[in-house]
């Protein structure tokens, strides 16, 4: 079985979250249950200087009157673990960033989408390799689906080629005008509601998800909870309609990569059948990164987006309440909105000894972040999956997080079955509730013993990809 990735992200390459982590990933893991799996992403200006063969045959896409002409350059081998293919166009594509720059999402990026879409019904052409399935990935790749359509209808076959689309996100969602489709060179009937139209506008993802074979997100609570008004994000009603070929499938993590024992970013190995030692001189060296003063209480991290689906603002109403206490210290990494970014900022200027802040991402710190705080914060409005508060489960910092999405399916909450617990949930995105489930984290770490315990089984929980990639086969196999 041949499938093709279709995504604007691929970690290590090209990535700005989850979506770049798990087609990095997952394709690996599919590999080793016998699929090949390969990956078509864009060549971004961050990707130019990869070892790249480019490939003479062009791609050609006529979008209305215009002729877009691409080349495909292919990723020397040994680079990676699959073949991975970069659309090479400097126009469309040789940006630094992938969906934006500092004056705000791209103009074209709709075009862009069009372009990349296209050309994965393409690729056979150019690398004389044929996928049986095309797995797009979210909206920037959801119109392969309506692409491979209508290259089944012009062709006049049915069942050659199937398609998968799977939502990462549901809230990013592609929406553009009526003129953007008209430059497309799909079909009319392909516009209307049962296409891409949605309130009179263009929207990627709406035609995904109305022209795709099958659809997965990833994690069978968020599957459930996209089909609700409260967490439909408006495409709730399309999510219904398709609810027989929408499954949920969780993701997993790289363990090889993220691995407390052979971390060479880390201070210390951390040993999950032994993490005391490891932990305590992780949490030493952390504190001393963010200067803080108090390796006598509980310490909590955040590497976060600062952005309203995260929830971090909950978080800000409650310390300082909490660190007024000085029973619990906490680092924070992340960056997003200038006012939560100016308003953890000076509360650390207030708490420089409790609380350390750092705007920006840094891989680095985030691990040791990981490895070196007691607990992990994820307060989340929604989680399709969440893999931060996996990454900190494996490093032995226990998740206090929302029950939302993919984090009620990967921690076990404390309030439910004590012996097999691995974490904190809390249900209503409330500052009290959040409040009390911090309160909860802090008693259970001064009684060490039933910290202790949820900490050692946080850190054994399964978390590896090839549950994921034997679903990802059934799912193929059901298209076909």
């Amino acid at each position: 079985m041949k499938v093709l990735f279709v995504s604007p992200e691929v970690s290590p390459f090209a990535r700005t979250g989850g979506l770049g982590e798990v087609v990095g990933s997952l394709p690996t893991a599919l590999k080793n249950v016998g699929v090949d799996a390969r990956i078509l992403c864009p060549l971004h200006g961050c990707c130019k200087s990869l070892p790249i063969r480019v490939l003479k045959e062009e791609i050609v896409y006529q979008a209305g009157k215009e002729n877009i002409r691409s080349q495909v350059g292919i990723l020397e081998e040994n680079h990676f673990e699959v073949p991975v293919y970069f659309l090479i166009n400097e126009t469309l594509f040789g940006r630094e960033e992938i969906y934006a720059d500092e004056k705000g999402d791209y103009r074209d990026n709709c075009l862009r989408s069009f372009t990349l879409s296209q050309a994965a019904t393409q690729i056979e052409k150019v690398v004389k390799w044929k996928p049986d399935i095309l797995h797009a990935h979210d909206w920037m790749a959801a119109a392969t689906c309506a692409f491979l359509n209508a290259k089944r209808t012009k062709t006049k076959t049915t069942h050659a080629q199937g398609s998968v689309l799977t939502i990462h996100n549901l809230e990013h969602q592609g929406a553009f005008s009526y003129q953007d489709f008209k430059k497309s060179g799909l079909p009319e009937t392909f516009w209307g509601m049962d296409g891409f139209e949605h309130h009179g506008e263009l929207n990627l993802l709406k035609g995904g998800i109305q022209h795709a074979d099958k659809i997965s997100t990833v994690s069978p609570t968020y599957a459930n909870e996209i089909r609700t008004t409260t967490h439909g994000q408006n495409l709730e009603e399309s999510l219904k309609f398709r609810g027989a070929d929408l499954v949920g499938i969780l993701n997993g993590i790289d363990q090889n990569s993220w691995n407390p024992m052979t971390d060479q970013v880390i201070p210390a190995m951390i040993n999950p059948d032994n993490p005391a030692p490891g932990k305590k001189e992780c949490k030493v060296n952390l504190v001393e990164e963010f200067n803080l003063n108090n390796l006598n209480t509980p310490l909590f991290g955040v590497v976060s987006r600062m952005h309203h689906q995260k929830g971090l603002d909950l978080l800000f109403s409650k310390l300082p309440e909490i660190l007024s206490k000085k029973n619990a210290s906490f680092a924070i990494l992340g960056s997003g909105s200038d006012e939560q970014e100016l308003g953890f900022s000076k509360l650390a200027d207030k708490y420089p000894d409790l609380l350390g802040v750092r705007i920006g991402f840094d891989d680095t710190l985030a691990r040791k972040i990981f490895a070196g705080t007691d607990f992990f914060l994820m307060p989340s409005r929604f989680e399709p999956c969440g893999l931060a508060q996996q990454y900190a489960m494996r490093y032995g910092s226990v998740p206090i997080a929302r029950d939302t999405g993919g984090l009620s399916d990967t921690i076990i909450a404390r309030r439910e079955k004590k012996s097999e617990s691995t974490g904190y949930l809390f249900a209503n995105a409330h500052p009290n509730a959040l409040l009390e489930a911090i309160n909860s984290a802090i008693n259970d770490w001064e009684e060490k013993k039933q910290y202790l315990e949820m900490q050692k089984r946080a850190m054994n929980t399964p978390c590896s990809w090839d549950v994921a990639a034997k679903k990802y086969r059934d799912l193929y196999q059901w298209v076909l």
